[in-house]
Parts: structure tokens; C-alpha cells; sequence
């Protein structure tokens, strides 16, 4: 990036703001109970739809501080993004659990179980009550770092906590884009932007699929609209013509009237503006 002005820089922080790690704590909050019908459907069972889910990252983020995923220093929250849920249950008024959910990107050289072990630990402490768990892998892991399980055993003391793991890249790709759970639909997007990963012109072709599938859905125009967010997000189109091709699908789509596009044209106008408010305010700082 040395070569770049304080402008390029400036856009280069502002369309950071979209990453992959971000997107899926997004989607998660906005379909969580269709996670869970997905991911834990024992869990799905027993929570109660009709009640609120309270998601306390402010929480989680303080105990971040005392977490460190290997020796040589604290985590980097730019790697791991972290969901900690009170899910209502039904079986009364105040029955509820905690599910912590970490969504990891790109990946590292830490100790990831490791990580997952000391959060459930300072949870349990803080909650007084035991903790679900899952891990979101958005890209591969090695094995050992992916196997949903964290092993300590010395002296006699034996440790050994095991929590289920997601890996997006992996799945029956027929079975989630025919799915009628719309995260499975998401989830399918995730694997396909990282399956045709560099290929901007395959990664438009299951854009322009995963419209079909969002256009024969009974979903709402609101869900569909989240979860069209979500898929261009995931796919991070860079190449130009692609871009403006799959630009040029989306108007002709909202010039047919469908509510869907008209509200994501909409958002992606309003979030354009703050990257360019933001670009100039940063251009503004350094020259200052």
C-alpha cells in the first residue's frame, strides 16, 4: 500500500468496513433462530421463537481482555468475532441458556480451542450457569485447530471440552441451495464465495443463481433484501466489468418493481454516502 495517496488509503479504511467475519455476526442476529433450526437443532427445540433473543457482545468484548488465544499476547479481534446469545427457553418464564458463538475469518496461528475453552470458563464464572457453544469457521483451519475440541491432561488432571464446529466450505451444495431455511441459503453463498475464490465471473454466476432462488422463495421482501446484502458482501466482487454487470442486473430487477432491490439499492446508496463521508474525513485528518 506504499504506493497509494491519502485518498486511496482513506477509501481503502472505509470499504474495510464490510468484512466476512462482520457479515455473519450480522446475519446471525438477523436469522437466529433459523441458525439454530440449521446448526443445533436440539437447541431450536427447546427455545422459545416468540420470546426475544438478548445478545450481549458489550459483555463479552470486556471479558475479550482477559482471553488470550496463545502465549505471546492478547487475541486479535480482528480475526475473531465473538456472539454471546441469552436464548429464552420454553420451558417457563425465566428458563433461558447461553449460547457463545465465534465466527473466524482468516484465520491465525493461535490456539483456537484453546480460546473457546477460556471464554466458556470466564462465562460460566460470570453467569453462574452452564454455556453452549459453537464455532463458525468462515474459511479452513488445520485439522487440529478445527476439531472442536480442547485437550489438557498433566499431573493426574484431565481437560477435555468438546463444542460442535460449522465449516462453511464444507456441505452438500445441492441440498443447502434448495433448502428452505434461508441461513442455509447464506451458508451456501459463503462456501460458493470461497469455493470460486479470484474467479469474479464464476462468483457472479451463483450471484445471479442465488437470485433465481431468493425470486422463488415466500420469504419477505425484508428477509430476502438481508440476505441479498449479505450474499454480495460474502462475494466481494473486485473485478470492474463483473461489478458493474451484476450492477446493471440489480437495476433491471428494480425497474420491474420488486420491493427487495429497490431497499437494497437504497442501502448500498446510503452506506456509499458514510464511505464517502468517512474517506473524506480521514483524507481531511491526515492532510490536517
Amino acid at each position: 500500500m506504499s504506493g497509494e495517496t491519502q485518498r486511496e488509503r482513506a477509501e481503502h479504511k472505509a470499504n474495510d468496513r464490510r468484512s466476512d467475519d462482520e457479515l455473519w455476526k450480522g446475519l446471525l442476529h438477523e436469522f437466529f433462530h433459523d441458525m439454530l433450526r440449521s446448526v443445533l437443532p436440539e437447541m431450536a427445540g427447546d427455545a422459545d421463537p416468540n420470546r426475544k433473543v438478548v445478545f450481549r457482545e458489550n459483555e463479552i468484548r470486556r471479558l475479550g481482555n482477559l482471553v488470550k488465544y496463545d502465549s505471546d499476547g492478547p487475541s486479535d479481534p480482528r480475526r475473531f468475532v465473538d456472539i454471546l446469545a441469552k436464548v429464552p427457553l420454553l420451558s417457563g418464564e425465566d428458563a433461558w441458556i447461553l449460547l457463545h458463538v465465534e465466527i473466524q475469518g482468516r484465520g491465525g496461528k493461535g490456539n483456537f480451542p484453546l480460546r473457546m475453552h477460556r471464554y466458556r470458563c470466564l462465562l460460566e464464572t460470570r453467569y453462574s450457569r452452564p454455556v453452549a457453544a459453537l464455532a463458525i469457521l468462515v474459511q479452513p483451519i488445520g485439522e487440529e485447530q478445527s476439531s472442536g475440541v480442547y485437550r489438557w491432561e498433566k499431573y493426574g488432571t484431565r481437560v477435555i471440552y468438546e463444542y460442535p464446529v460449522l465449516k462453511v466450505c464444507e456441505g452438500d451444495e445441492e441440498a443447502l441451495r434448495r433448502s428452505d431455511n434461508p441461513f442455509d441459503l447464506a451458508r451456501y453463498a459463503g462456501m460458493m464465495a470461497w469455493r470460486r475464490r479470484g474467479d469474479d465471473a464464476s462468483k457472479l454466476h451463483y450471484m445471479k443463481l442465488l437470485l433465481r432462488e431468493l425470486d422463488r422463495r415466500g420469504w419477505s421482501h425484508a428477509k430476502k433484501a438481508e440476505l441479498l446484502w449479505f450474499i454480495e458482501g460474502v462475494m466481494f466482487l473486485e473485478d470492474e466489468g463483473v461489478c458493474r454487470e451484476w450492477e446493471e442486473e440489480l437495476e433491471k430487477r428494480r425497474k420491474e418493481g420488486s420491493d427487495m432491490y429497490v431497499s437494497l439499492m437504497e442501502r448500498k446508496g446510503i452506506e456509499k454516502g458514510i464511505e464517502k463521508g468517512l474517506a473524506q474525513g480521514i483524507e481531511k485528518g491526515l492532510a490536517q
